[in-house]
């Protein structure tokens, strides 16, 4: 199979102003990719077309779904629609996007164009408010959304988030960095920062908060911070332990682990009342749980049959079902956002992969090849899904698409990456 690789390296900045450089890797199939120019006219003095320019790009190459061509030799002004076609057309793509910077009532616009060449026609015309307090990243991954949606009919990602955990040395003591970067590895920032270990990051369903766990007190305790104001709160008083967090998906329950006379259980904790209700009661360690985005259902991981396989539960009432059969271990699930797959780490012998378990077929798919892949998280479209694998022992990020179309590694040199998730 015929495969590009794209590599860049970027310097992104990290909380207190410590730069850590962020290796981005793109390895992708050609086969199957569809044809598309970008072209963006001038200039302002807070937002540079080449800039603009490049980041779309981006974006919509390391989608998998585009094959970005050169268009700086292709004239896209001419006034005779027939004849710029013409020239679109012998240029060999299937799309053209048309950008322009202009002003217009001392206010700053971005218009742009998308063309369906083969149909000779305007698939979206849209125009953007460049306001004082817009992001110039925010406005390139806007459009590279509303571009992605109109031609392949998927909702974009680009402006989502991920958090991760890193570990690192500081003066020969071991570091652990809560971040949080655009999907792109820009914007990166450590969030919170401890000596002891942290641990399963998750989003609340507004992305407004994190909930993760921390052992700064010596034992898993669950924390939810603020990310506007850094504000962090545990979730249960006491010296009671508590991991594995999961956010219900209306944002007013939290399903975690914790102990019961040295066993782990699965409890949900009800933010409004204050209150917990234990949800699972068997003589193996529950686990890991998370919820059905449209049923009362969780789904979690338990060796109440000897090893680790994947179960759900209504939270209400009735027995655990067991989901997974094949292999000698399944674990860490996470669910589709549209409620239809889940995302599971397998292992039939060969080591840890990323497997894509179909709940209506009953089909569990491995999309991975790693020994030491962990971790997985669905893009909010559910198209691809974001884990974290080892590359010469050192633990890096990995995205990549339910086909295996492609697979982007986000590396930061002199930190090892863990635990990522992705924002709703």
């Amino acid at each position: 199979m015929k495969k590009a690789l794209f590599f860049i390296i970027i310097q992104l900045l990290f909380y207190q102003n410590v730069f850590a450089e962020l290796t981005i890797r793109i390895n992708r199939a050609e086969i199957g990719t569809l044809p598309i120019m970008i072209s963006i006219e001038n200039d302002s003095k807070r937002f540079l077309s080449k800039e603009i320019k490049n980041i779309i790009e981006n974006d919509l190459y390391s989608s998998g779904y585009f094959n970005v061509l050169d268009s700086s030799n292709v004239k896209s002004n001419l006034k005779k629609k027939s004849t710029q076609y013409a020239l679109w057309t012998l240029a060999e793509t299937n799309y053209f996007l048309k950008a322009k910077i202009y002003k217009e009532n001392n206010k700053e616009f971005i218009k742009f164009d998308l063309f369906d060449v083969i149909k000779k026609d305007i698939m979206i015309s849209y125009k953007i408010n460049l306001r004082d307090d817009n992001n110039i990243r925010k406005i390139a991954h806007t459009i590279s959304n509303v571009v992605f949606e109109s031609i392949t009919g998927i909702k974009g990602v680009f402006d989502t988030k991920i958090a991760y955990i890193s570990t690192g040395k500081i003066s020969k003591k071991k570091i652990y960095k809560l971040h949080v970067a655009d999907i792109d590895g820009f914007n990166a920032v450590a969030i919170y920062k401890s000596t002891k270990q942290l641990m399963s990051p998750t989003w609340s369903p507004d992305n407004s908060r994190i909930a993760y766990v921390s052992f700064e007190n010596y034992r898993p305790e669950i924390y939810i911070q603020t990310l506007a104001t850094g504000k962090r709160i545990k979730l249960l008083k006491g010296d009671r332990s508590s991991s594995a967090p999961a956010w219900s998906p209306d944002g007013k329950y939290m399903a975690y682990t914790s102990s019961v006379k040295g066993n782990l259980e699965i409890f949900i904790y009800n933010f409004f009342t204050k209150s917990n209700k234990r949800i699972t009661n068997s003589i193996g360690i529950d686990t890991e749980a998370e919820w059905h985005p449209k049923t009362n259902k969780i789904f979690f991981t338990s060796d109440r049959s000897g090893k680790p396989h994947i179960y759900t539960k209504s939270i209400k009432s009735g027995k655990a079902k067991r989901l997974t059969f094949e292999g000698s271990y399944n674990a860490d699930v996470n669910v589709s956002s549209d409620g239809k797959y889940l995302s599971l780490v397998h292992n039939n012998g060969k080591g840890h992969r990323i497997a894509i378990f179909s709940l209506k077929d009953k089909y569990l798919k491995i999309i991975t090849d790693g020994r030491l892949d962990e971790a997985p998280s669905f893009a909010p479209n559910s198209k691809m899904v974001l884990y974290a694998s080892k590359k010469l022992h050192k633990g890096i990020l990995v995205a990549t698409s339910n086909d295996g179309r492609i697979r982007k590694e986000i590396e930061i040199v002199g930190e090892d990456a863990r635990e990522p998730v992705w924002s709703n």
